[in-house]
């Protein structure tokens, strides 16, 4: 009966973690249709233009803006301790960010990973204003500066860069400012709009991420949505490339962001809490292919003759660091998707963080979080194992009762169920305790998949990074010894078919974990020699009475 169930509860996680991916590749977005006019046609489903449309004013002039940017502009370097950015003349976008204290290979020299890029792919920061619709719905160009407009050069110093856009009739004067933060991964971008006209500007801001999908692909043995996010209050959802071409969402918001995800990175814009925008998703045909943009639109801006108004919102670039993104804006620390069990991996992070406090070695950290869940899990196993010890000692007796009633079934479970009466073996007794523990080790699971803090992360000797395969094959190898001494502790399956499958089991799952993050592996081969050391131990003890 245990071996049966250690079975399936093997096979049952190969499933979790397949259907985990399946969620995460097919994870629904609610579509949101609203009948207002200024959310109706905010897509411009027509002409695909990447811009968002504003809504409809008073205002009179007709103008055209243009989708098309052709301009290459110049290019602007800030940076701090943690992260250079490079800014671009037109529109002051985002076009490139370093992440200096993160390299694309494990390897001392790697060069700095770039999240932003337009070089293997299209990975930007756009943001801009636009000018409110005449009332006849046509949109007025040359008053508000979008992505696609250039900027003049006003200051650069090594945080921050200062751009500057007129209008021709130079009326309409726009300084964008964007600035780091000291040792963080934050930029602040604002934006002072000065009215030195006659007459109301009425305007919209706009804060997108766009990217076109990447070229490498994704192994399903360690899954990580890929694609856009948003959060909406209470609500953290995550739309993929697939859903924003199907369904083009806007919607309604106070507060929130919008994020682009991969595994252990993301890029966000942070919405002010009580401020309403309007979030929106667009799929975009670009010069390489399609790109994908998700967004925030501001609500209407209004500002006096010869009067002055500022707007500004937060840019995040960077690692998945828990303790960052809790700052940056609320939820935003929900990017680090441990899942459904999130209840219970967010406690054993928090638990791993403070080991490392002490250990300053992630490595030692899993094995010393491991010791102390199999601690309190001890009194549990305890009982498995000796559930286990006693089947595998009446193994034999068990045999010559199903060789005694072969042909009767009902007699068999008779004399079976009076055994286990007159012994004190409960069958299920093995089961439960491990069927506890499995949400815990799953949790840990996800813990050490999603923390970026594993990248690159050393051990000791040949393992230089956590979160790649070991090199070498000794953690996976040394996995499926434990596993095989473990089922030599455990009592024999009396189906031959079941016997056969259980011996070829240590294999199959060395094969399989020979490609999990050497981290993960690390953790199971502790454990498994934990639970071999205690059930000998108990195996002993039973045999020797």
């Amino acid at each position: 009966m245990n071996n049966r169930f250690l079975l399936y509860a093997a096979y049952g996680l190969v499933v979790f973690m397949i259907w985990q991916q399946w969620t995460i590749e097919n994870s629904p977005v609610r579509s949101t249709v609203q009948s207002e006019e200024t959310i109706s046609s905010e897509l411009n489903e027509a002409n695909n233009a990447d811009i968002p449309e504003a809504g409809i004013s008073k205002a009179k002039k007709e103008r055209k803006v243009s989708s098309n940017n052709t301009k290459k502009g110049q290019f602007f370097k800030i940076s701090n301790s943690t992260v250079e950015l490079t800014v671009s003349s037109i529109g002051g976008d985002i076009v490139e960010s370093k992440l200096l204290n993160f390299r694309e290979k494990a390897e001392i020299g790697s060069n700095p990973i770039s999240l932003f890029t337009q070089k293997r792919e299209n990975y930007i920061a756009q943001s801009g204003l636009i000018h409110e619709k005449a009332d006849d719905n046509k949109q007025i160009a040359g008053l508000a500066p979008n992505h696609h407009d250039e900027f003049k050069l006003l200051k650069l110093a090594d945080r921050y860069v200062e751009l500057i856009w007129q209008d021709k009739s130079n009326k309409i004067n726009v300084l964008k400012k964007i600035t780091l933060r000291e040792d963080d991964f934050v930029a602040d971008i604002s934006y002072q709009i000065s009215n030195n006209s006659s007459k109301d500007w009425v305007g919209r801001a706009y804060n997108q991420l766009r990217r076109s999908k990447p070229k490498e692909g994704r192994s399903w043995i360690t899954p990580s949505f890929f694609g856009a996010a948003y959060y909406e209050g209470d609500s953290y959802k995550k739309v993929s490339f697939d859903e924003i071409s199907d369904t083009q969402m806007a919607e309604q918001i106070s507060g929130g962001w919008v994020a682009m995800m991969q595994h252990y990175f993301v890029s966000a814009w942070a919405g002010k809490e009580g401020e309403n925008s309007l979030f929106y998703t667009k799929e975009i045909k670009g010069k390489n292919g399609t790109e994908y943009s998700i967004g925030m639109r501001s609500e209407p801006i209004f500002i006096e003759p010869k009067q002055t108004a500022t707007f500004s919102r937060t840019l995040f670039v960077g690692p998945k660091l828990q303790k960052n993104l809790e700052k940056v804006s609320p939820g935003l620390e929900l990017t680090v998707d441990y899942g459904m069990l999130t209840f219970l991996s967010k406690p054993l992070f928090w638990l791993l963080d403070k080991i490392y406090s002490f250990t300053a070695n992630w490595g030692w950290s899993i094995i010393l979080l491991t010791i102390l869940i199999k601690a309190l899990f001890y009194k549990l196993s305890e009982t498995s194992y000796r559930s286990m010890a006693k089947m595998k000692k009446f193994t034999p007796k068990i045999q010559t009762l199903r060789e005694r009633y072969a042909d009767d079934r009902q007699k068999l479970n008779q004399a079976m169920l009076e055994m286990y009466k007159q012994e004190k073996i409960n069958p299920l007794g093995g089961c439960w305790p491990i069927l506890i523990q499995i949400p815990v080790f799953i949790a840990l699971y996800w813990v050490l998949l999603e923390s970026v803090e594993m990248r690159h992360a050393p051990f000791i000797l040949w393992i230089d990074d956590l979160s790649s395969k070991d090199p070498f094959y000794v953690l996976p190898l040394l996995m499926g010894v434990s596993m095989y001494i473990q089922q030599k502790l455990n009592p024999t399956p009396p189906d031959p078919v079941q016997a056969k499958v259980m011996q070829f089991l240590p294999i199959i799952f060395t094969a399989f974990f020979a490609f999990f993050p050497s981290g993960l592996v690390l953790y199971w081969v502790v454990n498994n020699i934990l639970s071999i050391a205690q059930q000998w131990k108990i195996v002993r003890t039973i045999e020797g009475k």
